[in-house]
């Protein structure tokens, strides 16, 4: 039952974010440094490997111990993951890494980041260049976040939304520290 919500969770998280994108516009964003690109990959629609492979793309399921690949559709299941590109649920031990963009719910005991996320991210340490959606750790990082932001220290450059923790800072604020919540809804 337990996997069965976590599930549903994660597909209507995923299925909010795209249509949230779908009607904002978009905003540029710092681009992350250039991952090198493979041009002949295999699809696979199951992946178990105790390593990855940087020339594959996986449509279904990876079950890997430290993977990697160019890009995930689906769910992944690690105790270390990375992709250039992740659409779908995350799951690792240690640490979740997307290169460029995440329509992604992440969960790590670890950690988690993405280039460019659209979801939500839930571990010790989150991290992104530019989120949209939801980060719940102890320590949440963005350079730019439109959402929400629930940890012991939560830091962004700019945000358009909610910071609620012990420490909270927005650099570009006016009032660039303030604990238990802090907010901007100006962009």
């Amino acid at each position: 039952m337990k996997k069965l919500i976590v599930a549903l969770f994660a597909s209507l998280s995923v299925a909010a974010v795209f249509a949230q994108q779908a009607q904002e516009p978009e905003t540029p964003a710092p681009a992350p440094a250039a991952p090198e690109r493979v041009e002949t990959r295999t699809i696979a629609p199951v992946w178990f490997a105790l390593q990855g492979d940087e020339t594959i793309d996986i449509v279904g399921l990876r079950l890997s111990a430290w993977g990697k690949c160019q890009n995930l559709t689906g769910l992944d299941l690690a105790i270390g993951g990375e992709a250039v590109n992740a659409y779908g649920l995350q799951l690792a031990l240690i640490r979740n890494k997307v290169i460029d963009r995440a329509g992604a719910l992440q969960v790590a005991i670890g950690a988690n980041s993405a280039g460019e996320l659209s979801g939500m991210q839930i571990g010790l340490l989150n991290e992104a260049t530019l989120a949209k959606g939801i980060q719940v750790g102890l320590l949440n990082a963005t350079s730019d976040i439109r959402g929400l932001q629930i940890g012991l220290i939560n830091s962004t450059d700019s945000i358009y939304g909610y910071q609620i923790g012990l420490i909270n800072v927005i650099r570009s604020s006016p009032v660039t520290f303030f604990p238990i919540i802090n907010f901007m809804l100006e962009d």
